[in-house]
């Protein structure tokens, strides 16, 4: 049963982002290269919020916190890699396979916010699917979750980023969705009765807002 489990869990996890991958990025080799670089920045951001934990010793054990600047981090660097893409983007949509498309900055933050989310999947989860037995079965959810969280909040903060004068709303519920999602997390280990359950349900409802807010984007861009 460990082998199944461990298959089970891995598809959960990576399965529909993985499929997402394969059948609209890897065809394209700009696409791919995205989603490496905005990978490159979470694991920046994560080193980032790792070096904070290791030097204030006094806050390890507090998870609040940790979670606090962790999440504060990631989006930190999620706006730098906007202002890269920014830069770059013009030279982006030449170099695309449809230069006339106005979806390509859409395009562009689906493929970040991916790759934003599997590596921060691959980090959190990939130590627990090796014993998945237990908690990693739930976090499974959990993981799946949080990647198609950071496809849609990548989505919306490229909007909000665009024109933070007017759009700062959608900065707002990225930073505080993110935080919200992190701390739900929390209940996996809590003492209240189906905890971890209330976590998930509550993350299946961030990614449904955000997702609809999305696609409102999305709609935006098309009119």
């Amino acid at each position: 049963m460990t082998l199944l489990t461990f298959f089970g869990c891995a598809l959960t996890a990576y399965g529909p982002p993985l499929a997402i991958f394969f059948l609209t990025i890897a065809k394209d080799a700009q696409l791919v290269i995205l989603m490496v670089s905005s990978a490159f920045f979470w694991l920046i951001s994560i080193l980032a919020a790792s070096s904070i934990w290791f030097i204030a010793k006094s806050a390890r054990t507090i998870d609040v916190i940790t979670v606090l600047y962790s999440v504060l981090l990631q989006e930190l660097f999620r706006w730098f890699f906007y202002k890269l893409i920014s830069r770059a983007e013009s030279g982006l949509i030449l170099a695309s396979t449809n230069p006339t498309s106005p979806y390509n900055r859409s395009s562009f933050a689906f493929v970040s916010g991916l790759g934003f989310g599997l590596m921060s999947g691959l980090v959190t989860y990939i130590t627990l699917l090796v014993n998945s037995i237990g908690p990693g079965v739930l976090i499974s959810i959990t993981t799946c979750l949080f990647i198609l969280l950071h496809i849609t909040w990548m989505m919306l903060a490229f909007e909000g980023f665009s024109d933070p004068k007017r759009k700062y709303y959608y900065i707002i519920w990225v930073v505080l969705s993110h935080l919200g999602a992190s701390y739900m997390t929390l209940f996996n280990e809590s003492k209240i009765e189906f905890g971890c359950v209330i976590g998930i349900l509550i993350n299946m409802v961030i990614l449904t807002v955000s997702a609809v807010a999305s696609l409102m984007t999305l709609k935006k861009v098309h009119t």
